[in-house]
């Protein structure tokens, strides 16, 4: 018997929660802004597609954001300073960090006034007085107008007049599209639960304030993916904490969405045996996580060929039970990180149509070489906000062409999860599930970092005076304990740590740390007690961290082929992003998007990314051996290879991808040494930005066993 290939699209939505704990203030407009362009987009072009089934996970802490936004309760700094007629130099200083935060060529380049801002802006970075309280009001109007889908721009009366209006914005004005954004996020919750209710899609949730469940539980688990990692000593624990944001995370779904969610997406698909259990003990009857994952628990990679098909895909593209205690537990099924990145990173660089095209083409090869003797899954999961301002018109033509063509085909079925699992239950079984996330497949990004020491103990220590307070004081009111129970539930999501990795920084980086440190501190002010000094004291000052000097865990050497997903060993590659928009995905609009570092015994490994077409920019990287040479790699349009001096680089080169190897003893380092690491991207002699920002990439080139990866089993 002939099966289609069952497709199960997992959409997943988050944001941080971005709230001052003090104020109520949301400190950044990304859950309104997504909402504006997003997050209604996404259930709008779906909702034309009745025979495609998806499955939509929404963090808790965003629906509650966005809630709060709909009521009229939530009111964030873009909001505040919109209402302004004029601004402090702290505030205008938000507004330039800010206020360009958009894709480059789709979002700000069509609309010319935005367009002549963001040349000024550039021109003099530095220079709060190159605009007038008119043009600051102007960029706050245009920002926001750039943040709505372009349909509704078009389709709107009053956004419509608003974008031909172009300069010259009045107070009114801002507050006419701030009411349409506030229109906007109260129509997103209605919308998923109708196609809900006409069973299309299959609503799920994440862990209350989207923490990574194996941490909580234990931090001394991160070291089983990747032994000698540094912890917290002594370790945070806390599995009690991983239960309550599993509870928390039923209960406000069923409030809102009006059901009990049968499934869950772990945050950043972060596993253990452990956590599975309290997943399970919570009632939820799947999970998903990355194939990363699926590869150690059964001992094996997945390989690819060379259309970068699995080659052991009927191991993959089916639904496992985890066992607990010699019995069933829950369903885990497991995506296909390659289709999923194609979505989340690869597809806006190419038409949308061809994009569609490519994924259906992808899908019908996997289903020739799976045996028609019983049905299989394939799962793609990604975030479902954060990559659309890449595609042309806000991934308009993609999603329609995808949802068209699966609607059209007697090959492929497009299914929510449960739909699936209903119909096939698992075969098989996983005795026990391996700690990990579907980053690189361990913990990495949230834990051994300096930084991320430091924050988590932070945590434990204030978590533990907590406890102790609770304990010695009987009588404490409940909204006191309340309070400060939320904001250490607060604190333990999974962004803040994102952001204390060094391999991810950007210029928001002292906000986000502020916010954490913050969280933290209400806990003392809901006790009526002081604030620790440790509390006080940032854990990164802006543009610069703590410690400086990065480590690499193994010798990685990257094949140079400019593939605009990443590979694996590129994945693993230290990694800085240019600045960071609405979080870990977004990125600012000009020049480069980030910068990959890697090493081996002989060579030092450099990627670029930038947002332009290479062709557009003069790139270089500017390297600093331990006698403080700086030596500079230049790359000009046209050139097939970058050079240092007169020598000819190793280099691989895409659309908007440039890679080098450098020979370390080019630059005058072995291994041992420091290296300081930093590029430059440069538009007519002008230049536009450095990753890092402020400081070079500071690393030691630590030598290491030529061993294979510890997390490969």
């Amino acid at each position: 018997m002939e099966h289609p290939l069952y497709v199960a699209f997992i959409w997943h939505m988050h944001q941080p929660d971005y709230r001052d704990p003090v104020t109520g203030l949301l400190r950044l407009p990304w859950v309104r802004l997504h909402a504006a362009k997003d997050y209604l987009h996404m259930a709008e072009v779906l909702s034309q597609y009745p025979d495609v089934h998806a499955t939509v996970n929404f963090a808790p802490i965003l629906v509650e954001q966005l809630m709060a936004y709909t009521s009229g309760r939530a009111e964030d700094y873009i909001m505040y300073l919109s209402r302004q007629t004029a601004w402090t130099e702290e505030e205008r200083a938000y507004i330039r960090n800010l206020g360009f935060s958009a894709h480059r060529e789709n979002m700000i380049r069509p609309h010319p006034p935005y367009w002549d801002l963001l040349q000024r802006h550039e021109a003099a970075p530095d220079d709060l007085d190159v605009f007038t309280d008119q043009e600051y009001r102007d960029i706050l109007a245009w920002f926001q107008l750039a943040w709505t889908d372009p349909n509704r721009l078009q389709g709107d009366e009053a956004l419509r007049r608003l974008v031909e209006k172009g300069r010259g914005f009045t107070i009114e004005d801002l507050a006419q599209i701030i009411d349409r954004h506030r229109e906007m996020c109260a129509q997103v919750i209605p919308l998923y639960r109708k196609l809900a209710d006409r069973g299309q899609i299959e609503l799920t949730t994440s862990p209350y304030a989207h923490p990574i469940l194996p941490l909580l539980i234990d931090t001394t688990h991160a070291q089983r993916a990747t032994p000698g990692l540094p912890v917290p000593e002594p370790p945070f624990r806390a599995p009690e904490d991983a239960l309550a944001h599993l509870q928390m995370a039923q209960e406000k779904h069923e409030r809102v969405f009006g059901h009990h969610p049968a499934g869950l997406w772990p945050s950043e698909g972060a596993v253990s045996q452990e956590a599975v259990e309290q997943i399970a003990a919570a009632g939820f009857r799947w999970l998903a996580s990355d194939e990363a994952i699926l590869g150690r628990c059964l001992g094996r990679w997945f390989e690819r060929d060379l259309q970068e098909a699995v080659t052991t895909p009927d191991l993959l593209y089916q639904p496992y039970i985890v066992m607990i205690d010699n019995q069933p537990g829950p369903a885990i099924i497991f995506r296909d990180h390659a289709l999923s990145d194609r979505i989340g990173f690869t597809y806006q660089h190419i038409p949308g149509e061809q994009a569609a095209e490519d994924l259906i083409v992808r899908l019908q090869i996997i289903r020739r070489r799976l045996p028609d003797s019983r049905p299989h899954l394939v799962p793609i999961i990604l975030d479902g906000e954060n990559c659309w301002e890449g595609y042309e018109h806000n991934g308009d033509i993609f999603l329609h062409s995808l949802y068209r063509r699966l609607s059209e085909s007697q090959d492929l079925r497009a299914v929510t999860v449960s739909e699936y699992l209903e119909m096939n239950p698992p075969h098989n079984a996983l005795a026990r599930v391996t700690t990990g996330s579907w980053i690189n497949g361990d913990l990495t990004t949230w834990m051994g970092d300096p930084e991320h020491i430091r924050a988590w103990s932070l945590l434990r220590d204030t978590r533990a005076f907590l406890v102790d307070y609770e304990a010695s004081h009987p009588d404490l009111p409940a909204d006191a304990r309340e309070r400060a129970w939320q904001s250490i539930y607060a604190a333990e999501g999974s962004d803040w740590f994102w952001w204390y990795s060094q391999r991810n920084t950007s210029d928001q980086d002292a906000l986000f740390d502020e916010l954490f440190r913050n969280h933290l501190a209400n806990v003392y002010r809901a006790l009526d007690q002081p604030t620790p000094e440790s509390l006080m004291e940032p854990i990164v000052a802006r543009g610069k961290r703590l410690d400086q000097i990065r480590v690499q865990h193994r010798y990685l050497t990257p094949k140079l082929q400019a593939d605009p997903d990443p590979t694996r060993e590129w994945r693993e590659a230290l990694h800085v992003q240019a600045m960071a928009s609405s979080g870990a995905m977004q990125q600012a609009g000009h020049g480069l998007r980030a910068m990959r570092v890697a090493y081996d015994a002989d060579h030092v490994y450099i990627r670029l990314e930038t947002i332009e077409p290479l062709q557009a920019l003069r790139l270089e990287v500017r390297i600093r051996g331990k006698e403080g040479h700086e030596h500079r790699i230049v790359w000009t349009p046209g050139s097939e290879a970058a050079l240092l001096g007169e020598q000819r680089l190793h280099t691989a080169l895409g659309d908007r991808i440039l890679e080098m190897a450098i020979p370390l003893s080019a630059v005058g380092v072995r291994l041992g040494d420091r290296l300081q690491v930093q590029g430059c991207a440069m538009h007519d002699d002008r230049e536009t930005n450095r990753v890092p920002t402020h400081h070079p990439l500071e690393l030691t080139l630590t030598p290491l066993e030529e061993t294979p990866d510890q997390q490969a089993p």
